[in-house]
């Protein structure tokens, strides 16, 4: 089997405390069969980050009832990796390969204006009237992740969603709730049985 250098390539990968889908594909002339057995490619600079995102993820395929691998041990980081994709692919026994990489990261800056402006009464009515109306200014970092499935048999892409959280530095903890989210919809979706 063989990605595209543009799936390989690396980027940081970056976790979501909640995700939820932004959008989702799946091929409607691919027919399966749902997949018994899973490949897990996670795309990112940091190899500590690949590892962990997955082994969480290998883990929540595993409680699943879905065989499943990581790719970390046999597959270098970078594009040279893809060379030695389809030898792994056949030795694990895998029947899809799930890839998940950073699309998106972004900044939002979210300023909440105060109850009303100072009010009259000399400066201290107006000092009151001033602190109380000091708006409020959050910051929240979102990632926006693209998760997608090639069936090994097939050398086809089959599925792919795109998902938007809240960015943390719990690598394992995001990425079981990525899978809680991901996995349930494989299987209604028929990728995975």
């Amino acid at each position: 089997m063989k990605l595209r250098p543009t799936v390989i390539a690396l980027v940081a990968l970056a976790g979501c405390s909640t995700v939820s889908i932004t959008s989702e594909w799946k091929d409607p002339a691919w027919r399966g069969p749902p997949a018994s057995s899973v490949l897990v490619v996670g795309v990112a600079r940091s190899d500590t980050t690949r590892r962990l995102f997955e082994d969480t993820f290998v883990g929540q395929l595993k409680a699943a009832g879905i065989r499943a691998a990581a790719s970390y041990d046999s597959i270098p980081p970078g594009e040279g990796g893809s060379a030695k994709l389809g030898d792994l692919v056949k030795s694990t026994g895998s029947q899809a390969v799930l890839v998940t990489r950073v699309q998106r990261v972004e900044d939002r800056i979210n300023v909440s204006p105060g109850p009303g402006g100072p009010y009259g009464g000399g400066f201290y009515g107006w000092y009151g009237g001033a602190w109380a109306s000091t708006p409020e200014v959050t910051q929240t970092t979102l990632v926006t992740l693209e998760t997608s499935v090639w069936d090994a048999r097939a050398d086809k892409l089959v599925w792919t969603v795109n998902t938007r959280g809240v960015a943390t530095t719990d690598i394992p903890k995001a990425t079981e709730t990525l899978a809680n989210t991901l996995i349930p919809k494989l299987k209604a979706d028929g990728v995975l049985r």
